[in-house]
């Protein structure tokens, strides 16, 4: 059954970063209305968190309700979440006030949420959104004004995938996630909880040293909950209050020796380390092992390692000799790429790679490799493109060695920072769900550069996901929109120019083409800044290359996609390089086979390296040339092919435009009888995506096929369409379009 508590002081316990780290977000979201996500294994405190959070709310004298999702059947679990009225169901003798209800402005705590049932999902998905309910068996719409706190010990991501959580509800619980350590993680915290537990008993217990440390080596899979039973179970059954080893063995078992755990874990580690390092590894520990039994003597040593103290002193000196020269070699391979001259910064860290080679891996030599590594992922990605061999090797051997080094912060923003890699493969899933990772961390380290990557993360996800509103909330959201600057703090990536060319691409997809061409302004100004670096001039250029072509102003789409392509080639960003030809070949197409050009460069600087994220692009040039060639049916096959596989993804950025050239193809194959249908499906896809310019344009076609069959235009629904858009300060030309089919009418 639920709970109902009054305000109580709600005692936690911890000293730990990770339980520290904990508090210090619960601090911040406890006083908003935000839901919440608590995520942690069985045992691990996820009630007292949600106690916590309502306590330091802005009403903690409102009512704290728990309800376990998974304890009772369906119908139960609905009717105690939304209660209902007399003669609902069988049993339903009287109205019930539901938990909804009953919670007011408090907070209803629903634990184990990975186990309510799909039906029950929907309706509090509903709740969630508008924040309305009915009780079962009525039609009066009640308000629920509570906070709701979520908790699983599941992987909710995975329960979506196999179909058993519904995706639209986990992203709306999952803006918010507090991932509560397991005890395993927090060791450090074992004795302040040890005497916490058993201070409430009549005879407090004392532990000795050895025991706290057979307590803090053991794995906890029940965690607190656990550790607190044990204290129950000792303050009972103990023969005396002084607990030791040999006691807490009958009480605690541990499976495997500390030996055997210790050196298992030890061959592991090592195992797990480049080839290259394996036995340097080994070596090395011995011979640090060997210096402290002999207490620095380096000649006792030698002898207890069965080697000559020559031997000894040359592997140290080794490492003595070679670490300045590769410090040496980071620091100008940092400098170059920050100078945009990425080939010769991958020679300098190649180099000093090298240098380390034989060294043994401490820390402080893993960390040296963990910088090499990171650097020359950023270059193989800016000249080739994410999804490079190099590149994602290079950033793996970085993940693998940031992971022992221990710096949550970093390591989170290592991982998160293969977001490009995951959207040019189009997993705009996976994309969504790192965003919100990296979120997370934003607000607990309150790091502003990690807050708007996310949100830049999560705007291109939705972008190529087809949701163009929805990138501007997003963009708005995460501030990265106005004037002021966003910091650069992210390696090889302009955030400012990404975030402009997002919402320049997404508004002229919303109608809004002023706010589209104030983005192009922006673009222009940073491209001409003579105080632009290598990398926000190539990203500002390929924003307004784009948004040109988006406005149909071709010529200006030459001269800055010729740009773009002479700035690339001369800092050899291949990838940079074939985004430029590919729109530089479209607006040339008097120059030779264009059709050939275009299907080289894609192949060449993007498909390979580049992923899936620009195909439905390459698609619209390629099949706006085989029209324009008078090859309409290799246009349509284009297109029919291409549309199926497409659908059946994640992408629907520009598939609009898409369906609007297949039923200009199919007017100029079968005649305007035929084409009506096609242009009548390209503007319900169109509606379905919210892009206006494709609807439009789709409407311009439709009226002019219908006065050339002699039937009267729809011009009230373009009139409408028009409506909502917002021109420019110039001529729009597909509004000009648009304007002459009116005027006729």
């Amino acid at each position: 059954m639920p709970t109902y508590n009054s305000p109580r002081p709600i005692e936690v316990i911890g000293q730990s970063a990770s339980f520290q780290k904990l508090l210090r977000m619960v601090e911040r979201v406890a006083p908003t209305h935000q839901t919440l996500l608590l995520n942690g294994p069985t045992g691990s405190g996820k009630e007292v968190i949600a106690q916590l959070i309502h306590q330091l709310s802005v009403d903690p004298h409102a009512p704290f309700i728990d309800l376990n999702c998974g304890a009772f059947p369906e119908h139960l679990v609905e009717a105690e979440l939304f209660g209902h009225t007399k003669g609902a169901f069988t049993g339903a003798q009287n109205d019930r006030m539901g938990h909804l209800e009953m919670v007011r402005k408090g907070t209803l705590f629903l634990d184990e949420i990975g186990e309510m049932p799909l039906a029950i999902q929907a309706k509090l998905l509903r709740v969630l959104e508008s924040k309305t309910f009915r009780p079962l068996g009525g039609s009066e719409v009640r308000h629920f004004k509570g906070r709701i706190v979520a908790a699983t010990h599941r992987d909710l991501f995975a329960q979506v995938k196999a179909g058993s959580f519904r995706e639209d509800l986990y992203y709306r619980l999952n803006v918010i996630v507090l991932e509560l350590p397991r005890l395993s993680q927090r060791v450090e915290d074992i004795p302040v909880l040890v005497d916490h537990f058993s201070s409430s008993h009549p005879q407090p217990l004392s532990f000795s040293r050895e025991a706290i440390a057979y307590l803090q080596r053991y794995a906890w899979p029940g965690n607190i909950r656990e550790l607190r039973n044990l204290i129950e179970r000792l303050s009972t059954l103990s023969d005396s209050p002084h607990i030791s080893v040999e006691q807490l063995h009958s009480f605690l078992p541990i499976s495997h020796t500390e030996v055997k755990v210790s050196s298992d874990l030890l061959a592991d580690a090592m195992l797990a380390l480049p080839a290259k390092d394996k036995l340097a590894a080994a070596e090395q520990i011995m011979i640090e092992r060997a210096l402290e039994r002999t207490s620095g003597n380096k000649t006792a040593a030698a002898s207890l390692l069965g080697i000559s103290r020559k031997a000894v002193e040359r592997r140290l000196q080794l490492r003595a000799e070679r670490r300045p020269s590769a410090v040496r070699y980071l620091l100008k391979g940092q400098s170059l790429v920050q100078q945009n001259s990425y080939l010769a910064a991958i020679q300098s860290l190649n180099d000093g790679i090298v240098l380390l080679d034989g060294i043994a891996m401490d820390d402080e030599i893993r960390a040296l490799h963990y910088s090499f590594y990171r650097l020359l992922a950023v270059s193989f990605q800016n000249l080739y493109g994410w999804l490079n061999p190099h590149a994602v090797e290079n950033h793996r051997m970085a993940v693998a060695l940031g992971k022992k080094l221990g710096d949550e912060v970093e390591l989170i923003c290592l991982q998160f920072w293969s977001w490009p890699a995951r959207l040019a493969s189009m997993e705009l899933q996976a994309v969504r769900t790192l965003s919100q990772e990296l979120l997370q961390l934003g607000l607990t380290e309150k790091t502003t550069y990690i807050w708007e990557e996310a949100h830049l993360a999560m705007a291109s996800a939705r972008f190529w996901a087809g949701d163009y509103s929805e990138t501007l909330i997003v963009l708005e959201r995460g501030q990265l929109l106005g004037e002021r600057q966003v910091l650069h703090d992210t390696p090889g990536m302009d955030l400012m120019g990404q975030a402009l060319t997002l919402e320049g691409l997404a508004a002229f997809q919303c109608g809004d083409f002023r706010r589209s061409g104030m983005a192009l302004s922006q673009l222009l100004k940073r491209a001409n800044s003579p105080h632009s670096e290598v990398l926000q001039r190539v990203v500002s250029l390929l924003g307004i290359v784009w948004l040109t072509f988006l406005f149909e102003d071709f010529q200006q789409t030459k001269i800055f996609s010729t740009e773009l392509v002479t700035l690339a080639q001369a800092y050899q960003l291949k990838f940079y390089y074939g985004l430029g030809k590919l729109f530089y070949h479209y607006v040339t197409q008097d120059q030779g086979d264009v059709g050939k050009d275009i299907d080289e460069c894609y192949q060449t600087y993007l498909s390979t390296d580049g992923g899936c994220l620009y195909h439905t692009l390459y698609i619209w040039l390629r099949g706006e040339i085989f029209l324009a060639s008078h090859r309409p049916a290799e246009c349509l096959l284009l297109i029919v092919q291409t549309l199926p596989v497409l659908s059946q993804g994640q992408g629907r950025a520009f598939i609009s435009e898409l369906f609007e050239l297949q039923a200009r193809a199919k007017a100029v194959l079968d005649g305007n009888l035929l084409a009506e249908s096609a242009y009548r499906q390209a503007i319900s896809t169109a509606e379905l995506l919210g892009a206006l310019p494709a609807q439009i344009n789709a409407s311009v076609s439709l009226n002019r096929i219908l006065i050339a069959l002699g039937q009267p235009p729809e011009t009230a629904s373009l009139r409408l369409k028009m409506q909502n858009a917002v021109g420019g300060e110039k001529d729009v030309k597909l509004l000009v379009r648009a304007q002459q089919i009116l005027d006729q009418y």
